[in-house]
């Protein structure tokens, strides 16, 4: 195993890489597709301010990213979205959906299973297969598809929703479906399927022609770590849902190879292991010992977060690096569901705005934890500029599709 570096990283330090890992700051991607390459798989049940968030990631030099931008790189298939590593939605890339479906179906189909027996849903094979078919000569939209099924005879017009929800989740980890170009008139509802092998190329993408389950797990934490900088095997695991087991041997691999060092934490993450490939912790760690402190006379950042953006959900053991200990839990009855952070600190939660913009200012509602200093507030002003710049040309309120906090159905 490889010695770990002299120093410990602190909770300021894995932070401020972490805020540098994930594209928030010093962002160098060259588009929204690159932006989730780099990601590997970005979690997406709220998806415009999702696509926001990617946009906050492309380097300034690749030019303003607009909405219609972001939502035609879904559209065209440059980006796909499907139920992978975790019953929940997330972005891809077209050469990582095969490999990651592989990967993590078993894990998922187990979860499921839980859910359909509580439910007492029956065989939902007949519906899979009607989905599969569906879709053979042309994308179709999920009422489109539903309305199919019901014409079948194998969905129940009096079924929870829950039950067609599965079937197409089912279609998708099958790799019978993936998500397909929206309406014409309707390019920001992203609600249609596709034949999953009509976007998604042949093979298991940078795995080769055939599947290794044990060399897909290496794979994963080779993709994983330069996203995320410093993290635990239990972080990724609680991301991807792998067993500690398997992920402890690939990462052996990674170890032995040099590719990765283990690093110890420090400060209140000291006992942890941390995880970094070799550049991280030579950037990070092999230096003055001044990174991660805040930058003398430096201008405060206001990062408007999505709820599920990956620098939350990418860790769950070392997650609390982004909370301040000084503030209580946010209370949930009545709070907005995504994040507002300043300077990489969670400090509030704010509403994707839900009505068209006045006099061009998306109406934005904060809910701050604590109040804010003058310079936050003007951080805040200059983000909600970046945000209008976005919507510009869109209509939120008929172009947003589901509301924030309702968009959580296959």
């Amino acid at each position: 195993m490889s010695t770990a570096p002299r120093r410990g990283a602190d909770r300021a330090l894995v932070r401020a890489a972490r805020l540098e890992a994930t594209g928030l700051r010093a962002p160098d991607r060259v588009g929204v597709p690159d932006v989730v390459e780099g990601l590997l798989a970005v979690q997406a049940q709220e998806l415009q301010p999702a696509l926001w968030g990617l946009s906050r990631r492309v380097a300034p030099e690749a030019g303003p990213v607009r909405r219609d931008a972001t939502n035609r790189a879904l559209a065209d298939g440059e980006l796909l979205r499907t139920h992978v590593l975790r019953p929940t939605w997330h972005l891809v890339r077209p050469a990582d959906a095969r490999w990651l479906l592989a990967s993590t179906r078993p894990r998922v189909e187990k979860l499921m299973a839980s859910t359909e027996r509580q439910w007492r849903l029956d065989d939902l094979t007949p519906g899979v297969d009607a989905v599969a078919a569906a879709v053979a000569d042309g994308a179709r939209t999920r009422a489109e598809i539903r309305d199919e099924l019901l014409a079948r005879g194998v969905l129940d017009p009096g079924a929870p929703g829950l039950a067609f929800t599965n079937v197409l989740m089912h279609a998708e980890l099958e790799q019978l479906v993936i998500s397909g170009p929206p309406p014409a008139d309707h390019p920001y509802q992203h609600q249609s399927y596709a034949a999953f092998d009509d976007r998604v190329p042949a093979g298991y993408g940078p795995l080769g022609e055939r599947f290794d389950a044990e060399d897909a797990v290496v794979e994963l934490w080779r993709r994983y770590l330069p996203g995320r900088a410093f993290a635990t095997v239990n972080d990724l695991r609680l991301w991807s849902d792998v067993t500690v087991r398997d992920l402890r041997r690939a990462l052996a691999v990674l170890v032995d190879q040099g590719e990765v060092v283990e690093v110890d934490g420090a400060g209140d993450l000291e006992g942890l292991r941390l995880v970094a490939t070799a550049a991280t912790a030579e950037r990070w760690l092999d230096d003055d010992g001044q990174r991660g402190a805040p930058a003398a006379g430096g201008s405060s950042v206001v990062d408007l977060l999505q709820a599920y953006d990956e620098l939350l959900m990418s860790y769950r053991e070392t997650r609390h690096v982004v909370l301040d200990p000084a503030l209580p839990p946010t209370d949930r009855a009545g709070a907005f569901v995504h994040a507002a952070a300043v300077d990489g600190v969670v400090a509030g939660r704010w509403r994707w705005p839900t009505a068209a913009p006045r006099d061009g200012v998306p109406d934005v509602e904060v809910q701050w934890s604590r109040t804010p200093a003058p310079a936050e507030e003007a951080a805040l002003a200059r983000t909600v500029e970046d945000l209008r710049d976005y919507l510009a040309g869109t209509t939120a309120a008929t172009e947003a599709g589901p509301p924030a906090g309702h968009g959580t159905s296959a």
